[in-house]
């Protein structure tokens, strides 16, 4: 259970983006029992997945495919977080999560056995390979949303940094383990072997988690609408400039880090001359560089910003990505693929750390679900289009302009930075005398839409800060539930007796219940703290039926950047001091 903060203004500890994360001992997660038996799950999970991925992939590769159809299996592994992440990220809130870990597994061993058998059947089309990819892909969606939204209930917010760390580590060692031990299988036991060899594993994953789950039963939440859920995510992230900027810096890092993963096997073939096995050692040394990244960046990350350390690491994999495609040395190349292994963990763990631990729970899983659909979605265009680009321009010039796109990010990046996560920390606030009230009301309510009014008394000295204090405060109301706000100026302008008017409309009254409790944190009570300040009376809320409430008679507020006047106020218009308002 998450501490609730005892008053509004209290101190918190959210994570600065545009400062240095907290770094806590690489290891110190893996103390948590249940946490590291279930991170061996899922990295077992994942060196089936790299093995199944990287034996079609190379399969197609030896067939003599083009780069395009080549680069369909890691698309195709990416493909299903488009069309699944989204809606698994609202599932993820209410169902049990050990039973749907429990069932992509089992999916993924289907799967492979598939693969066996069209193996067996000898020279198929390459469609049916990449199905089996497609649906190896669309249970690793399930098992990745769920698995993000269980980390910080397994270890706390304090060891996030570490179990991030941790994660991608893992997730990049099976990235070396899993190629090599396809490369090593195809070359002992052929196609149908390798994919019986990943079967094995997938069912031993399977048979753990309901091991666990008979254990540690997981809770099911309220059942809600999956389609509500996934709106109200994107809502959030909408008016939420912190989490819309983090999405933005990490889709500008995998769209040019995509062409290392689509591209690798050709490098190793056509390039450096090596075979299945060279294959899997190669892939092996990306790996290596994953386990290196484990124990040598937490200490790193603790010293250096948010955006100087991205940009670090950014660095590092556009180097690698160049002597990818300049350097036809095996020893060079696989040397320099250490190195974009630790840079690809370094990144990929820093959007994720921040995401854990500034995002509230209500909404984390479906943010985190946002964030690996376009995170994958990176991966699947771009791969496939640097497969393209190959073909158009040669393996060479592509990987160049990868390495060109990447820096180009790195720009982006320290100049526009991420903006502080101050205005999202996922510190909750004890309901006060008037939420209570407020809440009891809602019991007489019909289901439906209702209207919340407040009245706000100000004097004609603190107009232009009320409203610029209001900007905030509106793009509160519209992350944690409402569909609509307006700011309305007293009847007779600015200096007129008569009091501004806020009203905002909500889908129902559990939508307002859950405004007032569970999404209520301490910025978001701030921001209404700093209007209530500048307010000589406040009167409100005023609950109503959104379809029985008269429009209010004020007029629409003024600009607060304008001089004089009463044009309708402009979202986003005026800059404010945090998350709520400024970016």
């Amino acid at each position: 259970m998450r501490d609730r903060a005892t008053r509004p203004g209290s101190a918190t500890s959210a994570p600065d983006a545009t400062s240095a994360l907290h770094a806590p001992s690489a290891l110190d997660a893996l103390r948590v029992r249940l946490f590291a038996l279930l991170m061996t799950v899922q990295l077992v999970n994942a060196i089936a997945v790299w093995a199944h991925v990287v034996t079609v992939q190379w399969t197609l590769t030896e067939r003599g495919e083009s780069a395009a159809v080549v680069s369909l299996a890691p698309a195709s592994l990416a493909l299903p977080f488009l069309l699944l992440s989204l809606p698994v990220g609202a599932w993820v809130g209410f169902a049990p999560r050990g039973r749907l870990l429990i069932a992509s597994t089992a999916a993924s061993v289907l799967a492979a056995l598939v693969g066996a058998a069209l193996g067996a059947a000898g020279d198929l089309h390459w469609t049916a390979m990449v199905g089996t990819v497609l649906v190896v892909g669309a249970a690793l969606v399930v098992t990745g949303v769920t698995w993000q939204a269980m980390i910080p209930d397994v270890v706390g917010r304090h060891l996030m940094g570490s179990a991030s760390v941790v994660d991608g580590s893992a997730y990049n060692v099976a990235r070396a383990v899993g190629p090599l031990l396809a490369g090593v299988g195809l070359g002992w036991v052929g196609v149908s072997g390798t994919f019986v060899a990943v079967s094995l594993l997938f069912g031993a994953c399977t048979l753990v988690l309901l091991v666990v789950e008979v254990r540690h039963p997981s809770a099911r939440g309220p059942r809600r609408p999956i389609v509500g859920e996934m709106l109200g995510g994107l809502r959030f992230t909408r008016h939420s400039p912190w989490t819309r900027r983090l999405l933005t810096r990490m889709v500008c890092f995998g769209l040019p880090a995509s062409a290392l993963w689509a591209l690798v096997s050709l490098v190793v073939h056509d390039r450096l001359g090596l075979g299945s096995t060279g294959f899997g050692v190669v892939m092996a040394l990306v790996g290596s560089g994953a386990v290196v990244a484990t124990f040598v960046l937490p200490p790193l990350r603790g010293r250096l910003s948010v955006p100087v350390f991205a940009a670090l690491g950014s660095g590092l994999y556009a180097l690698t990505l160049l002597v990818m495609g300049l350097v036809t040395v095996p020893a060079v190349v696989g040397g320099v693929l250490v190195l974009g292994g630790v840079a690809w963990v370094g990144v990929q763990s820093t959007w994720m750390t921040l995401a854990q631990q500034a995002l509230p729970e209500w909404v984390r899983p479906r943010v985190i679900a946002l964030l690996l659909f376009l995170f994958q979605g990176t991966q699947a265009i771009g791969s496939f289009a640097w497969g393209v680009v190959a073909d158009l321009v040669g393996l060479p010039a592509a990987l160049v302009a990868a390495a060109v796109a990447m820096c180009a990010s790195i720009v982006v990046l320290l100049r526009l930075g991420l903006a502080s996560a101050e205005g999202i920390e996922p510190v909750l606030v004890e309901a006060d005398d008037a939420t209570h009230g407020l809440l009891t009301s809602l019991s007489d309510l019909e289901p439906g839409p209702i209207e919340v009014t407040h009245h706000y008394s100000v004097l004609p000295g603190r107009s232009d800060d009320f409203v610029r204090a209001m900007e905030p405060l509106r793009l509160s109301r519209l992350r944690t539930g409402a569909t609509r706000w307006r700011l309305h100026e007293p009847a007779g302008g600015a200096h007129a007796a008569s009091p501004w008017v806020e009203n905002y409309v909500l889908v129902d009254p559990v939508e307002l219940f859950a405004q007032e409790t569970e999404r209520l944190t301490v910025p978001e009570m701030r921001l209404r703290t700093a209007v209530h300040l500048l307010a000589d009376r406040v009167e409100g809320p005023f609950v109503s039926s959104s379809a029985s409430t008269p429009e209010p008679p004020a007029r629409p507020a003024r600009r607060a950047d304008s001089g004089q006047g009463t044009t309708p106020h402009r979202p986003g218009a005026v800059p404010t001091p945090d998350e709520g308002g400024r970016e």
